[in-house]
């Protein structure tokens, strides 16, 4: 009997082992990552899983290509429930996202176009044609195989069966651990213009070219003092980065611009232009010269430990907090009275961190006004609606938009809510808050709303769990600020407006949301949205193995305020315009 109950439990916890896959360990020097043609991300990395990833090289209006579809689409619809993971990929320089969303539409593409505009994967893969299957190992990314799919077709002519099956062949060797036959040379296709060939200026220098890039994107968080794990303080330092430079530049892990930059037009991200990129990487590449005159990124002054907008009217500081060496931080609140004695307007906010090191983000709420919402049917909720302030990567000093304030009531306690993380050492923070007021009433108040949603449920390993929240507007408002925000399982995230005309609108997409960079994203022109409309939150969530920041894909996640639950919230600051 004893016997049947162990080899019970061993079944079952084969069983389990089967259904909970395993973390898989792979590289991060080159793990791309690209947007396909609908702006979406994919890196590398997250199909660690795979038997391979396979990249087929896509042009608009390659006849080749075009006549190539059927037989790539075979071997997908084949392979992919085999465990292979299959891409296109356009690195054409006359092609863009919206010409290849065409091209796919038009020829019923069945899987996604990675678009290649920087052409950094073409320079790292040597993609020099067209209609080229490049076959990736999973976790090293090292190429297993390159060339044709087939040899049914040639340069205007075609065969209607294939008498060689180049990469079928190589998918079957790779199932069976072995090493495929490459067949690069006889790849037919149409040319890729490479920019490698083009650019024939060899000259780049950091003194006349690096620098500027990195004092226009870069040296506001890496510099002294700075919120970056590292400085970059003059030639030799950047030197000596250069190469993890290349490595987050191919991977998308900088710089923290998480949004779709072809959704949106907003004054404070930190996006790097394509040619910027390529210029960086040129650099890098050729040498690493350093060029004439002065270093002036060994000018810069450590960042100042003073109040970016000056003294503030009150000054409000917080007990002291002790951050543990390592680990998960629940949220740490803390209540303070403003001991008004009379109505204020706020102007405007800084949160300033104790130390900068540890303090992720700061949430400044006003639970007291907590009550019916000004813009929806709905009752505010405690943590998330009506914020004061909201302190986040990429600032922690603000005015307001001109002419507008935050009504503060008299006898006010506000609520502070801080994200710490750790450093490898316990740390103590003491953060100040700074806050600024109007001499008389502005002309409108700004308003807080956070969309929401808190009934779920994340099951555990999944991947790709939709969720939406929604609030309907009964008043007329003109939106300045947009906050997307969810937990470590959070994996892309829009805020979109349905009209009443029935047409819809994405104000922001987040294809690549890290929660280390929660961005309060401010409208270049504000966006005026009618009484009648929807805001909608859309997120996907990822608990498996594959995400990296997941910290227990054996959990069921739900709806709670600290890191380890879950959150899918669009934050709104917004005037009232009826």
């Amino acid at each position: 009997m004893v016997s049947k109950i162990i080899v019970t439990v061993l079944l079952f916890s084969v069983l389990l082992a089967c259904n909970n896959p395993s973390p898989v360990a792979d590289s991060r020097h080159n793990d791309y990552a690209l947007y396909d043609a609908q702006g979406t991300l994919h890196r590398m990395s997250y199909y660690n899983d795979s038997k391979a990833i396979i990249l087929w090289v896509q042009g608009n209006g390659c006849p080749i290509v075009r006549n190539a579809l059927t037989d790539f689409h075979a071997i997908t619809s084949e392979y992919e429930s085999k465990g292979f993971t299959f891409f296109m990929l356009n690195s054409n320089l006359q092609d863009d996202r919206a010409s290849i969303r065409e091209e796919s539409e038009a020829y019923g593409f069945e899987v996604p176009v990675l678009v290649d505009s920087a052409q950094l994967l073409a320079d790292a893969l040597n993609i020099t044609t067209t209609a080229e299957a490049i076959v990736l190992h999973p976790t090293s990314r090292n190429i297993l195989y390159r060339g044709p799919i087939n040899n049914r077709l040639d340069y205007e002519s075609q065969k209607n069966v294939p008498t060689e099956t180049y990469l079928r062949d190589a998918l079957e060797a790779v199932s069976e651990d072995k090493t495929p036959k490459q067949y690069q040379e006889v790849t037919k296709g149409c040319t890729v213009t490479r920019l490698t060939n083009l650019e024939t200026d060899t000259s780049l220098t950091y003194t006349k070219d690096i620098v500027p890039i990195l004092e226009k994107h870069c040296v506001e968080c890496h510099r002294t003092n700075g919120i970056a794990p590292w400085a970059m303080t003059d030639y030799t330092t950047v030197v000596g980065w250069s190469s993890m430079i290349k490595e987050v530049l191919l991977s998308q892990r900088m710089p923290p611009a998480k949004h779709d930059p072809y959704i949106g037009a907003f004054s404070n991200t930190l996006h790097l232009p394509d040619s910027t990129k390529r210029k960086l990487m040129r650099w890098i590449d050729s040498g690493l010269a350093r060029g004439t005159g002065t270093d002036s990124l060994a000018l810069l002054k450590p960042i100042p430990n003073t109040w970016k907008l000056g003294a503030p009217d009150a000054v409000y500081t917080l007990e002291p907090e002790i951050i543990p060496a390592t680990g998960l931080i629940p949220y740490r609140y803390q209540t303070i009275s403003l001991n008004n004695d009379q109505d204020r307007w706020l102007k405007g906010f800084e949160i300033k961190p104790g130390n900068k090191k540890v303090v992720h983000h700061v949430l400044v709420t006003n639970t007291a006004k907590n009550k019916q919402s000004e813009v929806t049917s709905r009752k505010m909720q405690k943590w998330t609606d009506n914020a004061i302030a909201v302190s986040t990567s990429d600032g922690r000093a603000s005015y307001f938009p001109d002419s507008t304030g935050v009504f503060i009531p008299k006898h006010t306690e506000i609520t502070i809510q801080i994200h710490y993380t750790t450093t490898g050492k316990e740390e103590t923070d003491t953060t100040a808050i700074g806050l600024y007021f109007h001499d008389t009433p502005p002309k409108k108040e700004l308003h807080a709303l956070a969309t929401s949603l808190t009934e779920f449920v994340i099951p555990p390993f999944s991947a790709d769990v939709k969720l939406q929240a929604s609030d309907s507007l009964e008043r007329d408002i003109r939106l300045y600020y947009v906050t997307p925000h969810m937990h470590y399982r959070g994996k892309s995230i829009k805020v979109g407006v349905e009209y009443p005309n029935g047409s819809k609108e994405t104000l922001i997409s987040v294809p690549d949301f890290n929660f280390n960079w929660q961005w309060v994203y401010r409208f270049e022109t504000p966006i005026d949205i009618p009484r009648g409309s929807k805001i909608v939150v859309d997120g996907v969530y990822d608990n498996t193995f594959q995400n990296a920041f997941n910290p227990d894909p054996e959990k069921e996640v739900r709806y709670g305020i600290q890191s380890t639950d879950e959150m899918l919230i669009g934050f709104l600051h917004f005037t009232i315009e009826d």
